[in-house]
């Protein structure tokens, strides 16, 4: 088996294989997605870092700019009117609810939730994915395809549709940002915009595992 076909295979256990398995323990994974999160992350951190072919650049600003921050809103502002008329329409029980009953709890998650959960995320699905699978995929929409989908899959152990949909959309935006700008800085920028609004309008229950 030569090194593409080997690198094939180890993305499908690790990014299709398991988190297919952790639907039948999702009772337990879903209590250990931040220390296990913050563990992989850190991991594949390190081996980025000692990984000469991997520009270290990118694991911060890369090519980020204020161009590329507007584009980012740009998109932001029109898909999170979207999403909460959507939610305000087919959801009501549901809509600003959080901020509504839990508004200190919900502040906290604001704050922690970018640095605890989004910029790790971001480091394994995004700068990881497309630094150690360039070779797999090879053009550019499909390592975002990629990206998008192992982003997907691993939240279907949180058991609802609305978790994996939103995340494989949400994947292929991010994955389509850090295409263009390989800034993981950018992607943590526009994943936590989406990630806290999600939270807010209301459909943060579709993502709670009993962590922030």
């Amino acid at each position: 088996m030569n090194l593409r076909n080997r690198k094939l295979v180890e993305f499908l256990i690790l990014f299709i294989f398991i988190p297919v398995m952790l639907i039948f323990i999702n009772h337990i994974a879903g209590r250990l997605i931040i220390p296990v999160l913050l563990i992989t992350s850190f991991i594949l951190f390190k081996q980025l870092q000692k990984d000469p072919a991997f520009d270290r650049h990118s694991l911060w600003k890369g090519r980020l700019n204020k161009k590329e921050i507007k584009r980012i809103f740009y998109r932001f502002i029109p898909g999170a009117l979207l999403l909460g008329v959507l939610t305000y329409f087919f959801l009501p029980d549901l809509f600003l609810v959080f901020p509504k009953e839990a508004p200190g709890f919900w502040l906290l998650v604001m704050i922690l939730y970018p640095l605890v959960s989004v910029y790790p995320q971001e480091l394994i699905f995004r700068t990881y994915i497309f630094h150690r699978y360039q070779s797999v995929f090879f053009e550019k929409y499909g390592m975002i395809t990629a990206s998008a989908v192992a982003f997907g899959m691993y939240h279907l152990f949180f058991c609802n549709w609305i978790a994996p949909v939103l995340s494989f959309a949400g994947g292929f935006l991010f994955a389509s940002t850090y295409a263009r700008t390989r800034s993981t800085a950018a992607v943590a920028l526009e994943h936590a915009l989406w990630g806290d609004f999600i939270f807010t309008v209301g459909l943060g229950m579709y993502f709670y595992g009993g962590n922030i």
